[in-house]
């Protein structure tokens, strides 16, 4: 009969296998009495210090996976992982019939009204239709921004009211579609992903397209483009208007996690496949926290270590820790898409003002 207290238990130091957390054959697995692994490359340790370092003893392990209680128990087997329950999506029709009366849209008309004089209203409409940025018919026309998972799947659409004069949110007009048709969609299973995770597959493309232009011109290096991560939908979009009126469209990504709260990197949602973390695996984060912010993302970020291939986090809404000159007011609350408008408004090149974004020079590259 198979012992299941933690003091049977033991740390094997032979025969690493892969980590299911940085994909690397160097985790060693704790093992049972028997000399079978507890959970084979998720409950033991990784030998990549340097690179991963995670550690995941059998208490925590049980602790996510299975009451203590049942530890004890001489009938359990080996504890199964529980699989998630997968996410509901959203009809497409349902999506198709919001991207149309921006007329109507209260955060699209501030957008015209605001950039179309300085970049065109041809980018305005290209990055709204590129973010599926929609027309709802609660408010008279609130605008919903539908989250788009990597693949193409529609998992909910954020409905929220804006002041189409200042850009403003109206905080008291805030749902989901799913809720909203809640009649439609009976038990919906919601699984969020961050805004603008299908643009992914669209950036990917043209770094494709360049990095085989590189080789064929014998240029060492590849390119792919970095997540860049906002907290608010509307950072997202007016940081794209910005790098598509620069020139730059697909050098970098512009997300959004739909709240600060949102950045959440747990043991669990690493493992879930579904999760709208995954769309960070192996990749380059920046990570942009409002003004006020940024110990708590960086906390959030350092969970990202062995997750991501690297992941930065920039200083330009703290005047205490950035290197450049930031040339407007910055209020807590706010967002590096408040600079933005700032500089557009007084007439400044914004350029310069996105280039130094970053403002680490090495000291914030978080893992």
């Amino acid at each position: 009969m198979r012992k299941h207290k933690f003091d049977t238990l033991q740390l094997a130091h032979r025969g690493k296998t892969v980590c299911a957390y940085c994909g690397k054959r160097t985790f060693v697995n704790y093992l049972y009495s028997d000399g079978t692994p507890v959970a084979d490359g998720e409950c033991g340790k990784c030998d990549r210090a340097d690179k991963c370092g995670v550690h995941v003893p059998p208490r925590e392990y049980f602790k996510n996976h299975q009451p203590l209680t049942s530890l004890y128990s001489p009938r359990m087997g080996k504890p199964q992982r529980q699989q998630p329950k997968p996410p509901s999506y959203i009809n497409a029709k349902d999506m198709l019939n919001t991207l149309q009366r921006y007329e109507r849209n209260p955060f699209v008309r501030f957008l015209h009204s605001f950039f179309d004089e300085v970049t065109g209203s041809e980018i305005v409409d290209m990055m709204v239709e590129r973010y599926a940025v929609g027309t709802s018919t609660k408010w008279g026309g609130a605008t919903v921004y539908w989250q788009i998972d990597q693949y193409g799947r529609i998992r909910t659409g954020k409905v929220m009211g804006y002041n189409a004069t200042n850009g403003k949110r109206i905080h008291t007009q805030n749902n989901y579609v799913h809720s909203i048709l809640s009649e439609r969609y009976p038990n919906f299973n919601l699984e969020q992903c961050y805004f603008g995770s299908h643009l992914i597959v669209e950036a990917e493309h043209h770094a494709d397209l360049n990095n085989a232009e590189r080789r064929r011109l014998n240029i060492d290096g590849e390119f792919h483009p970095p997540i860049w991560l906002f907290e608010s939908e509307k950072a997202a979009v007016i940081v794209a208007i910005a790098l598509m009126w620069g020139g730059a469209p697909f050098t970098f990504i512009p997300m959004a996690t739909s709240g600060c709260g949102n950045l959440n990197p747990t043991f669990d949602a690493k493992r879930n496949p579904n999760h709208k973390i995954q769309v960070l695996k192996n990749r380059r984060v920046m990570l942009f926290p409002d003004a006020g912010k940024f110990d708590e993302w960086k906390a959030q970020g350092e969970k990202l270590k062995g997750f991501c291939q690297e992941v930065y986090i920039s200083t330009v809404m703290e005047r205490g820790l950035h290197p450049h000159k930031v040339d407007c007011d910055i209020n807590d609350g706010d967002g590096f898409d408040d600079c933005i408008l700032q500089y557009v408004a007084d007439g400044k090149e914004i350029w310069d003002l996105i280039s130094a974004c970053y403002g680490y020079q090495g000291q914030w590259k978080i893992v």
